[in-house]
């Protein structure tokens, strides 16, 4: 459904039922025939936090912090993320994000972010704490009411509803906004519009240049107005303060020309660009799986990719994808011209397009497959076999403390471990898997891939490459 037609669909909503309707007709509109409509029953449910347990709306999780810590991501469940994903569309239809707010809006990006911020002798970047927590239901509801929205009180009181959630603290119990729902990115930046206003009118006094990122707030300049106890920042701190929100006063810092200077991740100091670690997690993965194949890859990436986002979802992360992502984001900052790019492009693109060691007549590929003994002293484990209750076999091991599990053919029967091949696979589904197997018996003609454990870390060190990252 057009823009235009939903903004003026949008205009005549005045009760729940005019909600309902508009939400429905998105729904046919995107889906067509698939799937039920909505119903009362369910709007009804969902926009009711306050009585509605968390665990019937939400599902919690959390990921490891850059800075150290968790967050707390809650993602809805399916029935409420369908409703909320269609509020969004509503939302966008009406709603025009201010020229300061780079996140979460069509059209502009990290990048933009950045470009804001390039060849200034001082850039400085602080964090509101607790962004999306600190947003509470009734400021949400006051928002919908007004201008762009509009929104009745019977009609902003269900949005509000549907969009917010119960978090219960030692202290007391309130309702606000989540992170990890898709209606929550444009209605932060709807209720920041004020502060983007007020923190913009304060550059331009002082000469500055604002962007805003979510919760990353960034100021750069040709001269310093940033000394601690100066007037700028008595009335920063006035302004975000005044607006509801507080200020992370550990993530607040100032990067003057001459160091290294980022904005939202990317450097910033003479022109865009990632960080040179950045670069290097990609050539890392890349030369390993290259060089000693995708078993190895696999469990040096996967190890360090748990570290770093500290949750991982059913059937994730897959190496390909992650690779593949980091390389379109380097694209996006770089340009595709860029030279450091099509290398690792080049790279990736060769590894993808290999021929795979073997198929079995189930379609199962065999991608990699290395000899049980080099298995284990390669990846510092030990397989051991185990039966089931109904005397099926299979094998377990563990890698940097994870635990993995191994299919067995059935035609593997009486062969010393040692005699035996793993192989890595993927089914139809693209699930990976592990799966052992003889050597001489089964169906895909696999080829054990001969590596040396000293060699490779000898070639890692020779190469300066950072081991830790792996």
């Amino acid at each position: 459904m057009e823009k235009e037609i939903i903004k003026k669909r949008a205009e005549h909503l005045k009760r729940k039922e005019d909600l309902l309707a508009l939400l429905n007709d998105i729904k046919a509109d995107e889906l067509g025939d698939k799937g039920y409509p909505l119903t009362m029953k369910q709007i009804n449910f969902y926009c009711n936090p306050t009585s509605v347990p968390n665990s019937k709306r939400y599902n919690d999780f959390f990921i490891a912090k850059k800075s150290g810590g968790k967050r707390r991501i809650s993602a809805p469940v399916i029935g409420l993320k369908a409703i909320q994903t269609y509020l969004n569309l509503i939302f966008q239809a009406i709603y025009e994000p201010s020229p300061w707010a780079m996140g979460f809006v069509h059209n502009r990006s990290v990048v933009d972010n950045a470009k804001t911020h390039v060849g200034q002798n001082y850039v400085f970047n602080l964090d509101i704490k607790d962004f999306f927590p600190s947003i509470p239901q009734a400021r949400v509801w006051g928002r919908l009411k007004v201008q762009p929205f509009n929104f009745t009180q019977e009609v902003a009181s269900v949005i509000a509803g549907l969009c917010c959630m119960k978090v219960v603290t030692e202290e007391a119990e309130s309702y606000v906004l989540p992170q990890g729902a898709p209606t929550s990115p444009l209605l932060t930046n709807a209720i920041c519009d004020k502060l983007d206003y007020k923190l913009s009118r304060l550059a331009r006094h002082y000469g500055l240049k604002y962007s805003r990122y979510a919760d990353d707030i960034t100021f750069s300049s040709m001269h310093n107005v940033y000394q601690q106890d100066s007037k700028f920042l008595k009335s920063l701190f006035q302004i975000i303060q005044g607006q509801g929100f507080q200020v992370n006063v550990a993530k607040t810092r100032l990067q003057k020309k001459g160091s290294r200077q980022e904005v939202t991740g990317l450097v910033v100091s003479d022109k865009v660009n990632v960080t040179r670690k950045y670069t290097e997690e990609i050539r890392n993965i890349l030369y390993i799986w290259r060089r000693y194949g995708l078993i190895m890859a696999y469990n040096r990436f996967i190890s360090h990719y748990k570290r770093e986002k500290g949750h991982i979802k059913k059937y994730e992360p897959v190496l390909e994808n992650v690779v593949e992502g980091k390389l379109n984001y380097l694209k996006m900052v770089k340009g595709q011209n860029d030279s450091t790019y099509k290398k690792l492009k080049n790279q990736y693109d060769a590894l993808i397009d290999a021929p795979i060691v073997g198929q079995s007549e189930t379609a199962i590929k065999y991608l990699d497959t290395q000899n049980i003994p080099i298995f284990e002293k390669l990846l510092g484990t030990k397989i051991i076999i185990k039966s089931t209750v109904n005397g099926k076999s299979y094998a377990v091991f563990t890698i940097c403390k994870e635990k993995y599990t191994a299919t067995i053919r059935k035609n593997v029967k009486n062969i010393s471990i040692d005699n035996l091949q793993i192989s890595f696979c993927e089914n139809m589904k693209k699930e990976k898997f592990y799966c052992i197997h003889s050597p001489l018996n089964h169906n895909a003609s696999t080829k054990a891939r001969q590596v040396n454990l000293d060699e490779l870390l000898a070639e890692l060190c020779e190469k300066d490459f950072d081991l830790s990252i792996l």
